[in-house]
This record gives C-alpha cells, sequence and structure tokens, in this order.
C-alpha cells in the first residue's frame, strides 16, 4: 500500500535542492574524474578493464554497507547523512589529486564509495519526509535530477580544463567545492525540513531501534513485490556503470574525439539524465496512473533498444558528432531516468520506519550490476579491439532482466 508523508510544516523547495546539492557535489567530482579518464589512463597506461575497476572500486565498498548504511541513515537522520556523506567525498577527491599511482586511486575510491552509501538513503528519506504521496516521484525526479547536473557540469568542464591545468589540479577544486555544499547542508537543512527525530529519540528513531536489522531484511525479502522491483534495479546499476565508466573512452579510443569531446559525449549522457529523472516521475504520475513497475520496464526496454544502437550505428562511425550526442542523450534520459522512479516504488513498497533498510537493500542490486559491469564491457572491448561488443552485450543483458521481470510477474501475480 502507499503511504501518505507526514504534513510537511517546512520549506520543501529549499529542501529539494539542498537534497540535490549534496548529489550534485558528489556527482561533479565523480563523473568528472570520470570524464578524465583518457588523460587518468595515460599517465598510468592502464587498460579499458583496468580503467573500468575504479567504478567497480567505488561501488564495490557502497554495495557491501548498503543495507548497514539505509539504517545508520534511519537512525542519524537525513541531515546527518548528507553532512557526513558529501564532506568525506571532498576529503577523498583531494587525496585523489595528490595519488602518486592509479592503485592508491582505487584504494581512495573505495572510502569514497563507502561515502557515497549514504548519500542515496539520505535523499528518499529526506523526500519521504518533506512530500507527500501525490508529488513524491516528481520531487524525488527533481531531487536525483537536479543532482544530475553535477556530472553535466563536471564532464563538461573537468575534462576541458584538464587539458590545460592537470587533471590533478582540477580534481582538487572539485574537492573543495564537495566540503563547501557539505559546511551548507549543516548551516542550512535544519532550518528548512519538517524537524528530524533526535537519533535516540522520536518515532522514526524509535521504531528504527524496535527492531534487529535481521528483522527488517527478513519481512523486506519476502515481499515478492519488493523483489522484483530490486531486480530491475539492477538494469540502472548495468546502464551506469557501462556508459558512464566508458563512455569517454568509447568515444576517444574508437571514434577518436578528443579528451574534450569525448567528455561532451559522457556530458550528453548526463543531460539526459538531468532531464529524464523528472520527466519519467511526472510521466508516471500523471500519465501512468502511478504503476511504477510498468514505468521501469519501459525504461528497461528503453535502454536496451539505445544500447543496440550504439552498437549498430554509433560503434562503426556511420554518426557525425551530432547524431552521437544525440544517442548518448537519449541514453542517459532512459538510464539515469530511472532512479527516481526506482526509489520511490522501493519507497512506497517498504514501511515507514524501514525506508532506509529498504533503500540500502534496493541499491544493494543496483551497485552489484554496476561492480560487474564496468571492468566487464571494459574487457570486452579489450578482447574484440573495439567497444561494438561491449555495447551488443549490454542490450541482450538488460533486455534477458525485463524480459525475466515479466514472466516472473506474471507467474507470481504481482
Amino acid at each position: 500500500m502507499i503511504r501518505n508523508a507526514p504534513v510537511n510544516s517546512g520549506k520543501p523547495a529549499v529542501v529539494l535542492l539542498l537534497l540535490s546539492s549534496a548529489y550534485i557535489a558528489i556527482t561533479l567530482n565523480i563523473q568528472g574524474f570520470v570524464g578524465m579518464m583518457p588523460l587518468v589512463r595515460a599517465e598510468f597506461t592502464i587498460s579499458g578493464a583496468q580503467a573500468g575497476l575504479y567504478t567497480s572500486f567505488y561501488f564495490l565498498s557502497a554495495t557491501v554497507i548498503a543495507v548497514f548504511s539505509g539504517r545508520i541513515v534511519d537512525r542519524l537522520g537525513t541531515r546527518r547523512g548528507l553532512v557526513i556523506g558529501t564532506g568525506v567525498v571532498g576529503a577523498m577527491m583531494l587525496l585523489h589529486s595528490f595519488s602518486p599511482a592509479y592503485q592508491v586511486i582505487l584504494a581512495l575510491a573505495f572510502v569514497t564509495g563507502v561515502a557515497f552509501s549514504l548519500i542515496t538513503p539520505s535523499v528518499s528519506k529526506g523526500v519521504m519526509e518533506n512530500v507527500s504521496s501525490r508529488r513524491r516521484a516528481g520531487a524525488m525526479g527533481i531531487a536525483h535530477g537536479v543532482g544530475g547536473s553535477g556530472a553535466l557540469f563536471g564532464t563538461a568542464l573537468m575534462p576541458y580544463f584538464a587539458e590545460t591545468y592537470g587533471w590533478r589540479a582540477v580534481l582538487s577544486v572539485g574537492g573543495l567545492v564537495a566540503l563547501v555544499v557539505s559546511a551548507v547542508i549543516l548551516r542550512s537543512y535544519r532550518w528548512a525540513a519538517v524537524p528530524e527525530p533526535e537519533p535516540q529519540g522520536g518515532s522514526s528513531a524509535g521504531d528504527a531501534g524496535k527492531t534487529s536489522l535481521k528483522d527488517d531484511l527478513k519481512q523486506l525479502l519476502a515481499n515478492r513485490p519488493f523483489l522484483l522491483i530490486c531486480l530491475i534495479g539492477m538494469v540502472f546499476g548495468i546502464g551506469l556503470s557501462s556508459a558512464t565508466a566508458h563512455m569517454a573512452l568509447f568515444l576517444n579510443q574508437d571514434l577518436g574525439y578528443s579528451p574534450a569531446h569525448a567528455g561532451l559525449g559522457l556530458s550528453a549522457f548526463h543531460v539526459g539524465g538531468v532531464v529524464g529523472q523528472p520527466s519519467w516521475g511526472v510521466i508516471n504520475d500523471k500519465l501512468l496512473g502511478r504503476r511504477r513497475r510498468r514505468g521501469l520496464l519501459l525504461l528497461s526496454l528503453s535502454t536496451s533498444v539505445l544500447a543496440f544502437v550504439m552498437a549498430a550505428f554509433v560503434a562503426p562511425g556511420y554518426l557525425p558528432l551530432g547524431g552521437v550526442l544525440g544517442v548518448s542523450l537519449l541514453l542517459g534520459f532512459c538510464v539515469l531516468g530511472m532512479p527516481s522512479l526506482y526509489l520511490t516504488t522501493i519507497s512506497e513498497l517498504s514501511p515507514p520506519q524501514r525506508t532506509g533498510v529498504a533503500t540500502g537493500v534496493a541499491v544493494v542490486f543496483t551497485r552489484t550490476g554496476i561492480v560487474l559491469a564496468a571492468p566487464i564491457f571494459g574487457l570486452l572491448a579489450d578482447i574484440s579491439g573495439d567497444y561494438t561488443l561491449s555495447w551488443f552485450v549490454l542490450g541482450s543483458v538488460v533486455a534477458a532482466i525485463a524480459a525475466a521481470v515479466m514472466m516472473l510477474a506474471r507467474r507470481y501475480h504481482v
């Protein structure tokens, strides 16, 4: 059953801006660094599979502690989760910029993933606490979609400036931005939002502490609709990992674009996400009658089709730069349009006191896809000599997952 949010006495627009700012700071740094990967790869002389390991290490730690981080956020509250997560990511980016070896960067990526794991449940919890159910999917889309603008700026600007000033100097500026955002959230969130309960008092924290993590997981994993939605979440993880980790490398290596122009290709992907997240939330709320699973399956099938377009038309070089950017934008519109709808559905299928834990379980599925897909996508390119096979396999896997979800839904009548 879909539950209603408490009556909001705060300032929803300011809350959404603050929630988005955490994502902006983090995606600016992470995706900006990935956008500069052609320069990083040249400095450290690494293969495509090794380059993909950065995304894997980053999300591996976030996957391992995802469920625990959700429960931590249930107890800490939205504000503390955002401040800690954003601040630690900023500090890690500064350390990235001084790293003497790629192995050190991978270790720092692992720590960065731990901090990032607090952000997604914090943002989801913030939306659920401050927005009514009638506008929730759209609000979730705004929080995540506007946050994706950080990736847009990072992938468009950081590779460009890195060609002149070096990727280390550019990344250090990004780290400082994240630290500033953390300080702003610390100062402003309490004023803007519905007052949060203290960790050891109030209904939310208290309810979260009455049951064990084992009991919470047992209840969630017995929920078949919840598990089916989690399976769709793997599509998001696989698509996100493959595209973000390798788009710039694909355009630079296979199509011969400069690092700056290759970064624009990744930037177009994130432009699609900025538009896609609020758009798909509104589409689902208004046009699909809040039938969440139908919207997620539509996104999955669209992602599969666009991956095949990448393999059949973009990889062979049949399209000019404008066409390449257009396909990349549409792919981002579908892949990055998924999180708002996915996390809204997960939150609505879980009890109020378990929103953080439910989000943690959900992102385990997405991040499993992320961890596995990035190096495999690169390995296929290393073996075959280009990324054509990688895109074809991506489309096939996504289509297979969507088909499996539809069959299981019919079988279990969910």
